[in-house]
């Protein structure tokens, strides 16, 4: 019996890491911004810290399984970035920025944080920790909308 529960642990320990591995993770932005003059979607960044039990269940729960649904392949760009990390990634401008770097410079302090920037890396939305576990979804989608109008308003404007 004791076999049987710890296979199902360990069963289930790798699916949550896996579910982990799909959130995409930040490496290039520049490339990342040309991609939302393309297609006119935002690019949302979700900042998180290991071990942190709200940025597991917004990774788990919501943006994990938003990055691997089809339908939001053509409504946002999703990326991740751990705050902890010195992981070198190019920002907006095509500089070399660290995660950690680019955490401070959003001062994203408290996690998760999710944004939702266009194409130059400026804030469209924001989203800071959870505030409704059954609603969060439901939430940041309709962030997500309303970033897409921004950014196709932002993108259509004449001078």
């Amino acid at each position: 019996m004791f076999r049987f529960y710890l296979l199902i642990t360990v069963f289930l320990s790798n699916f949550a890491f896996a579910q982990e591995l799909n959130l995409p993770g930040a490496k290039n932005f520049f490339l990342d911004s040309q991609q939302v003059w393309k297609k006119k979607t935002p690019i949302l960044i979700m900042f998180s810290i290991p071990d942190c039990g709200y940025c597991k269940i917004v990774k788990e729960d919501t943006i994990g399984p938003m990055a691997d649904l089809k339908e939001y392949d053509d409504k946002v760009i999703i990326r991740h970035v751990n705050a902890n990390s010195f992981n070198e990634i190019n920002d907006f401008y095509n500089e070399t920025i660290s995660h950690n770097e680019l955490a401070f410079k959003y001062a994203v302090n408290f996690f998760p944080t999710v944004m939702l920037v266009d194409n130059y890396g400026v804030v469209l939305e924001k989203v800071l920790g959870i505030t409704n576990e059954e609603y969060y979804w439901t939430d940041l989608d309709k962030l997500i909308d309303k970033s897409i109008i921004k950014i196709n308003k932002q993108l259509s404007a004449k001078l």
